[in-house]
């Protein structure tokens, strides 16, 4: 089994300070309240990211909780050069595939700044470079992860 990192996004119609006390109870991690939105950082473990992502959603759950989505941990190259303890000229190697053909491609560049999703530098930096960073979802994992909270709102929702 690994461990992994998870961040969510969540609602509740209970107060903070009591989630706060279940979840602390429950969960190694940290859940604050930012302008109304519930955000949740757990670290459990499980045989594959999706699986754990999964039943970490349906324990947090139990808790009032009602998770939206995954929360996109994006990264740009001066993070990921802190992160992972390099230099930033490292990272730019590996980007521009000076030193690294395999590094993950930007999910995208607002403003000409590449920025990459956490998971996937995480995933390239424990296959590629021995790195010991608690492993996170991919975005190929987040999408599967979104898609079934999603198919558990539908299940919610739908008269039947």
């Amino acid at each position: 089994m690994n461990e992994y990192r998870f961040g969510f996004e969540a609602i509740s119609a209970g107060s903070v300070e009591e989630l706060s006390k279940q979840f602390y109870e429950h969960f190694d991690g940290v859940l604050v309240e930012r302008a109304g939105q519930i955000s949740v950082t757990v670290y459990v473990e499980g045989a594959s990211a999706v699986d754990a992502a999964q039943s970490a959603i349906d324990q947090l759950e139990k808790l009032e909780l009602s998770i939206c989505h995954v929360a996109l941990d994006l990264v740009d190259g001066p993070e990921i050069s802190a992160r992972l303890g390099v230099t930033r000229q490292a990272v730019q190697n590996w980007a521009t595939g000076k030193r690294s053909s395999s590094f993950p491609h930007p999910i995208g560049a607002p403003g000409g700044k590449r920025i990459w999703t956490w998971g996937e530098v995480v995933a390239w930096a424990r296959a590629y470079q021995g790195s010991d960073e608690t492993p996170c979802l991919t975005r190929d994992e987040i999408a599967l992860v979104d898609a079934y909270l999603a198919e558990r709102r539908q299940r919610v929702t739908s008269p039947g």
